[in-house]
């Protein structure tokens, strides 16, 4: 099962000490809100307990601008440092950069932030601004209590229940008073409270509290900009210190933007075997773990903080002492293991932490490919824990058998099967490493995971090869299978149309599974214009199934998950520049949405272009960090599946690099493509994989 009893739980709990499954690398403060856009400090990592301070400004007595975090409310995640030190949010009080406040949250130290508030007002007129920081303290006790407030000139500090410590925030501007908001949506009663400008108790259901200081008016001359400081601290002393921290380099926007949303995207607490933990979520709309989608933010941090990327596939993994053998909600994909070369290689994990992993992933693994999952067919059928496959809530098939629940136990997709064949291949990969690394270490053997490995990839791949393709269409089907497990048909729609032309079908090829003249045909099923091919890169379905439509989630929409995975794909069977072609329509197109909405949105729209759906999403966006990196920051070295990069040696001014390489062994002898950005762009180099480790310069 993969839940144990909450004796046997209490028992083990008893005798060991379970590892965190936090975020250690965090500090106190950080952007962890669940609702709002700001900063909070949290004293006691066990407590569940946060202090949260959020700036609202506005046009003075017209609006406000609540920075809520759960719809787009105007604010936009904008710059953040990879240490998470230095975030800023943009607020923009009049759409496009006419009048708007930026936001930077400088960490000082354990106990003090800075807060800028650069106000800029680009038009013709007189402006009036207004400010107010928000404070509260959310998580434990709710209900109509009111903190113990202090105040002088310019500061005010706050008390609350379950916290043990004081917070306050202090501020340089003569014009100002400090108000107290009896409400639990600050968004609600805000707005209709603009023109209350007498009281400083304002009252709404009473539900929560919040101490805010009123700084106005603000004027701004036409065309200039003015920045104001406040100091947000722990403790009971307020003390001024303005000392800002340096600014990120030159990146372009959406990449800018994108890595400012995957940084902030970050909540607390969510709960991991009853521990409250620090967790980079997909968008604070979706305040919860998330397993195939994690797998993708860890991949995209280890470009920009290694060390982090690690620690969250590590978090999304379990020891055998664990109640469960992963943490588990959603997808059931294990995108972690796609992950791992990447991170490894970015310098993510060193070799005792390679060794760490790779139990834990391999545990996700052998849960997932068991027999609770695997058909005598060799075929994985997962539906029993969840509805989706591949991510793709609305993808035919798999949305038409969902309520056929029958029909669905007996019915295979191909991407759960075909991605833990190559899941097996990653792991075969490393245990070869760490078997030939661990001498003179600890002289560990890795033979019996190996052969586990080859077994494993033998049943699956022919239960796929014999089964699943269709000539009719070029693709791969799902497969019916009898109820005594044999397997029949591929589902095809009432017409008789296989009903799975899109990127399920297609998945055989990411397993490194197909004879060539399969390979040609889902290479151009996936490089067609009209076919899974757009302007706006691969999407779900064939443009030219019967069930495409252009007003579906997926389908009529492309993603960036799938496509990571088809670009590493590419690398693998020495098709750079089709690897290429899917980076640079992705990067051209996410540039030009965040161009012109400032959001980073979780789809394309096929028919207009145009990015939809959450706007502050990081999660399956993030491979677009991934490509931008591979091609345009020096020091980066990228390959496909099948290759381990175990050592690189860049030259200082990055010019030049010396690497080593281990394959996979189905490879050996064929043509892979390698990708080195040195300081002068990247390079591609074909090589012919060996069996032994090769070592190569490229410069």
């Amino acid at each position: 099962m993969l839940y144990t009893s909450c004796i046997l739980k209490a028992a083990i709990a008893a005798i060991i000490t379970l590892p965190s499954h936090d975020i250690a690398s965090l500090s106190k403060w950080g952007p962890y809100s669940k609702e709002y856009f700001g900063i909070s400090h949290i004293q006691d990592l066990s407590s569940a307990t946060q202090v949260e301070f959020c700036l609202v400004p506005g046009i003075y007595r017209r609006n406000v601008m609540v920075p809520c975090a759960l719809f787009e409310s105007g604010v936009h995640p904008w710059e953040a440092s990879a240490d998470m030190t230095r975030f800023t949010y943009r607020y923009e009080l009049e759409w496009k950069d006419r009048v708007y406040v930026d936001a930077t949250y400088n960490v000082i130290d354990d106990d003090s932030v800075l807060l800028e508030a650069r106000c800029v007002n680009n038009t013709s007129e007189v402006q009036n601004i207004n400010l107010q920081l928000a404070v509260r303290k959310a998580g434990g006790t709710e209900g109509q209590w009111t903190p113990e407030l202090k105040q002088g000139e310019g500061w005010f500090t706050v008390r609350y229940p379950e916290v043990d410590a004081a917070y306050g925030v202090a501020w340089d501007y003569p014009l100002s008073e400090v108000r107290q908001w009896r409400c639990a949506k600050l968004e609600q009663l805000m707005p209709i409270k603009v023109h209350d400008h007498v009281y400083k108790d304002l009252k709404g259901d009473g539900k929560g509290h919040y101490t805010a200081n009123f700084l106005r008016p603000i004027v701004l001359k036409p065309q200039s900009d003015t920045t104001l400081r406040m100091v947000i601290f722990k403790g009971e002393k307020p003390e001024l210190s303005f000392r800002p921290s340096e600014a990120s380099g030159e990146i372009p926007l959406g990449i800018q933007l994108l890595q400012a949303t995957l940084l902030t995207n970050v909540v607390y607490p969510i709960d991991a075997f009853g521990e409250p933990i620090r967790h980079f979520c997909p968008g604070k709309n979706w305040n919860s773990l998330y397993t195939w989608d994690c797998g993708f933010i860890g991949w995209a941090m280890s470009e920009i903080d290694p060390g982090r990327g690690y620690e969250i596939i590590r978090q999304y993994t379990t020891v055998p002492e664990e109640e469960a053998p992963f943490v588990h909600h959603g997808t059931p994909l294990a995108t972690q293991i796609l992950a791992i070369g990447d991170v490894w290689e970015r310098g993510g994990c060193n070799m005792d932490e390679l060794q760490e992993i790779y139990p834990r992933l391999k545990r996700f693994y052998d849960y997932m490919t068991g027999p609770r999952f695997r058909k005598p067919s060799g075929l994985l059928e997962t539906w029993n824990i969840f509805y989706n496959s591949g991510g793709w809530d609305d993808y035919p098939p798999q949305w038409t058998l969902r309520p056929q629940k029958e029909l669905r136990s007996r019915t295979t997709p191909m991407v759960s099967t075909s991605y833990y064949i190559r899941c097996a291949k990653i792991l075969r990969l490393i245990a070869s490493h760490l078997e030939a690394g661990a001498k003179g270490r600890q002289k560990k053997s890795f033979t019996a995971d190996i052969k586990q490995f080859e077994a494993d990839i033998a049943a699956m791949s022919k239960g796929i090869l014999d089964n699943a393709w269709d000539s009719e269409t070029g693709y791969f089907g799902y497969v019916e299978h009898d109820t005594d497990g044999t397997p029949g048909s591929i589902y095809r729609t009432d017409k008789g149309v296989n009903f799975n032309m899109g990127l399920d079908g297609v998945t055989p090829l990411v397993a490194g599974i197909v004879d060539n003249a399969q390979k040609e045909a889902l290479i151009g099923h996936v490089f067609s214009q009209g076919e899974l091919w757009s302007d706006c890169g691969i999407t779900a379905v064939d443009q030219t199934a019967p069930y495409y439509r252009i007003d579906g989630y997926w389908n009529g929409t492309v993603w960036m998950p799938h496509q990571m995975i088809l670009w590493k794909t590419m690398l693998d069977i020495g098709r750079p520049d089709l690897a290429k072609r899917i980076a640079d329509t992705a990067l051209e197109n996410w540039e030009r949405e965040c161009e012109d909405s400032y959001n980073c949105y979780e789809h394309f729209m096929i028919e207009t272009g145009r990015g939809g759906g959450w706007g502050n999403f990081s999660g399956l966006s993030s491979p677009i960090l991934n490509w931008y990196f591979a091609y345009n920051q020096p020091g980066t070295v990228s390959t496909g599946f099948g290759t381990l990069v175990t050592s690189a040696k860049w030259s200082e001014d990055k010019s030049s690099v010396e690497f080593t390489l281990r394959f996979d062994r189905e490879l050996v002898g064929k043509d892979v493509a390698v990708i080195a950005c040195l300081a002068g762009g990247p390079v591609t180099k074909m090589v012919k994989a060996t069996r032994k480790p090769l070592t190569l310069k490229i410069q």
